[in-house]
This record gives C-alpha cells, structure tokens and sequence, in this order.
C-alpha cells in the first residue's frame, strides 16, 4: 500500500482512514512531507485538527534542528516555491486535544549519543550541505524523485541496508517510531464516549509503525484512502 507517491506530476501523499470491528474509534493518518505547497499543509491541519484527537509530532532538540537543515533551508528558494511544514494551530483555536506523542529534548539526546561518533559527525556535516543543494539546485522533480514510500520496505532500501546507518535510523526513527505508538495505545485504551475521531499527523516514515500497530494488533483496516497533493511538477 502506497504511503507516499511519486510520479511525474507531482509528489502526492495517501490520507488514509482507518476502522476496527473492535473499536468505535475512528483513525485518519495523515502521512506528512515536511516542505511542500502551502495548500498542502492548510488542507491537511483544517481536516486533521477538526478530529476530536490528534497525535502531533515535533522533537525540541538542538541536535534536531541541525540536522534539519536538510529541508528547513528551502525555504527562500524561489525557484522551487516551497515552504516548510508550519508550526500546528495553538490548542485554544482548534476543535482538536492536541497530543504531543513525540520524545522530549531529553529524550532524544540519550537515543543520539547511542550513535557512533563518526556517524554523528557525518550527519552535522551532510545536513548542511544537502540544505544548501536543495536551497540552489534541486528541482521539484529531483526533491519528488527519492520520497516514494510504501507500507512495506522495498527491495532497494533492504539492499541499501547497512549496520551504521541502522544505528542512526534506531536515534531518529525508531525510537520515535516507539514513543508514537505508545500514544496511540493510551487513546485507544481510553475509556472515552463512543465515536470518537483520532487523527495522526506524523512523518511519513513514521506511518509503518503505526500501520503495523493498528492493524496487527487492534483488528484496524483501511476503509479509505485519498490523496493529497504535497507539490506539482
């Protein structure tokens, strides 16, 4: 199942609606990409944050915020007229509870330092750098090009696979990947009245974790699914 999709039109991303027979629950994911067009992210927020709950993701870490320069440097760049992912509406303007279901600083810091040094130091010197191609020489096509994701691993990431990376995806996706779920177990262990809405608005990478959780565990499936246009080429 696509998560996220690349073509030549465009980069699109699945809204996927979930239900269970053992639940009265109803879940909506909202695959993020964090730089896209502006109607994109208003889309989303104004359908995501009119949910009874949402699950919100964001790690106030100054290691994170270096090596997220990789992307928060597109914006500026006219020739791909993008913006970054904008902050969530404040709880007081929005129908939503607002769930932080995201590591702490602290948190995250601990997960970091499990990571060798010297793939720590390549991360601080990439993220600059790859800022700056996509701030003077990517192009939509090129940024769309690599974001294809599916619910499962395809064969090229299982080819790519490689011991020290792993060690970095353990700091930065998985251990995340852990602390979302988690969340998610506590709003569906909540004696809460019937029918309510939760809504997850998470990285894409992230949905695997939560796919796998909802569907393996707590009897969810896929009722519908909608694309979402993130930018056109």
């Amino acid at each position: 199942m696509q998560i996220v999709e690349s073509s030549v039109w465009g980069l699109r991303t699945a809204r996927l609606s979930l239900k269970s027979p053992h639940s009265d629950i109803r879940i909506t994911l909202f695959p993020m990409v964090h730089a896209g067009e502006p109607g994109f992210f208003q889309a989303v927020y104004t359908d995501a944050f009119a949910h009874d709950v949402v699950l919100v993701e964001g790690v106030r870490s100054p290691i994170l915020r270096r090596l997220t320069r990789s992307y928060r440097w597109i914006d500026g760049s006219k020739s791909l007229n993008l913006v970054v992912q904008p902050p969530y509406p404040l709880q007081a303007n929005c129908h939503a509870r607002i769930v932080h279901a995201d590591l702490s600083g602290e948190a995250f810091r601990k997960a970091w330092l499990q990571v060798p040094f010297r793939v720590r130091a390549f991360a601080y010197a990439a993220a600059p750098a790859i800022g700056a191609w996509v701030r003077w020489i990517a192009s939509r096509a090129s940024l769309a090009k690599h974001l294809s994701l599916d619910d499962l691993s395809s064969r090229e990431e299982i080819l790519r696979f490689n011991p020290e990376t792993a060690v970095l995806d353990k700091a930065i996706l998985h251990a995340r990947d852990a602390c979302l779920v988690e969340h998610l177990r506590e709003q569906l262990d909540d004696p809460a009245p019937a029918g309510r809405s939760l809504a997850i608005v998470y990285g894409a990478s992230h949905m695997r974790a939560v796919l796998g959780e909802l569907t393996h565990r707590h009897g969810y499936r896929v009722e519908r699914g909608d694309w979402l246009t993130v930018f056109s080429i």
